[in-house]
């Protein structure tokens, strides 16, 4: 089968109102793909009769496990290589999809829509790498990945349905974090319960602890929600999180709960909901969080909260003020994630407290 034929730009390919079958490719990691589900969903509300499937590597494959909008899910190649992408590309052939939707910055992405035979490719044109689709959204300068992911669409003509990320949690999952939490003495309702995630920032072929608050921070906090609030804490984690809350529990003076690496990412999602609280450092812990409804405090540094925070009415962020402000010493537009200028430990316990405090205080009102 011969390469279809690329439209020029601003030439576009017509394309059916009503696809059937439709692929989008997003492949990593866990935060960068809850940040994708409000595009799904509004893809799905848009065209509710499509199958539709998503290209995801088996790291970030558990945020989308059962999600009702999807189909299925493709396995993407941990090393995208354009060779793997070819390989992937000829076998996505036979699948005669009519609509493909790009949510990832790399050529290779852009590359495999056009491999796959796919007529109608909308993506992201990041430093002009966008040759091969037919409909391009440019990046702008500090826009939230969310809001870049729904411009995609709009290059379609698809309206956005709602920023807030999506986790759908089993019944199975359910049960058995409350299993858990009856295990340690934990009743539901007798005192706020705050899940406290210390590590995160390790994914494949990327490792950034600077975006890590300080373990003596987090413990100062827990010792003053535990004292003020009398909530009870927990501390999760995956096996690369295991120092942070090693160090955590030392620092801290008031007992914690450890269930780091006890929990798959269906039950942490589904104790995060059990929880009135979730603590964390930008990963896709906190993204989890926030895409179940639970009130979040996200602590930032070095990267952008601009365009890497939870989304939602119950997210909050704390992070260094100048975080705010599109950065003069880091160009953001060329797809840099760190601006040295922003750490994180210019964020103080009392600034993180004052979040925590403010959303228990509303817990409590609405009780």
């Amino acid at each position: 089968m011969s390469p279809p034929v690329i439209p020029p730009w601003p030439g576009r390919s017509p394309w059916p109102q009503h696809p059937e079958r439709i692929l989008v490719v997003k492949p990593c990691c866990l935060g960068d793909v809850l940040m994708a589900t409000p595009a799904l969903r509004a893809l799905h509300l848009a065209f509710p009769q499509a199958s539709i499937d998503v290209a995801v590597t088996a790291w970030a494959a558990p945020v989308l496990d059962g999600n009702p909008r999807l189909r299925r899910l493709v396995r993407y190649p941990d090393r995208a290589t354009p060779q793997a992408a070819l390989r992937l590309g000829l076998r996505l052939r036979r699948e005669r999809y009519q609509l493909g939707i790009g949510l990832d910055r790399s050529p290779v992405v852009n590359l495999l829509l056009w491999l796959a035979g796919i007529p109608v490719r909308a993506g992201i044109d990041s430093q002009r790498r966008g040759l091969l689709l037919t409909h391009r959204a440019r990046p702008r300068p500090g826009q939230h990945e969310t809001e870049l992911s729904l411009e995609v669409l709009g290059q379609l003509g698809i309206e956005p349905q709602g920023l807030h990320p999506e986790y759908e949690i089993s019944l199975e999952a359910q049960e058995s974090v409350r299993h858990t939490l009856a295990g340690l003495g934990i009743q539901s309702g007798a005192r706020a319960l705050v899940v406290i995630h210390p590590g995160g920032a390790v994914n494949p072929g990327t490792t950034m602890l600077s975006k890590r608050w300080p373990p003596e921070r987090y413990a100062e906090l827990i010792d003053r929600l535990v004292v003020d609030h009398g909530v009870a804490v927990v501390l999760v984690g995956g096996s690369s999180d295991r120092e942070a809350v090693e160090a955590v529990k030392q620092a801290a003076r008031s007992s914690v709960y450890d269930l780091c690496e006890q929990l798959a990412l269906p039950e942490l999602a589904a104790l995060c909901a059990e929880a009135q609280l979730f603590v964390g450092n930008d990963s896709g812990a906190s993204h989890l969080a926030a895409a179940v409804g639970t009130p979040t405090v996200t602590i930032f540094g070095p990267t952008s909260p601009l365009q890497y925070r939870p989304l939602g009415p119950r997210s909050r962020v704390c992070a260094p003020e100048a975080s705010w402000r599109l950065p003069t010493g880091v160009d953001l537009r060329r797809g840099q994630l760190e601006d040295p200028a922003l750490d994180i430990r210019q964020v103080t316990v009392d600034e993180v407290y004052g979040a925590c405090a403010h959303v228990l205080g509303q817990a409590a009102t609405r009780c």
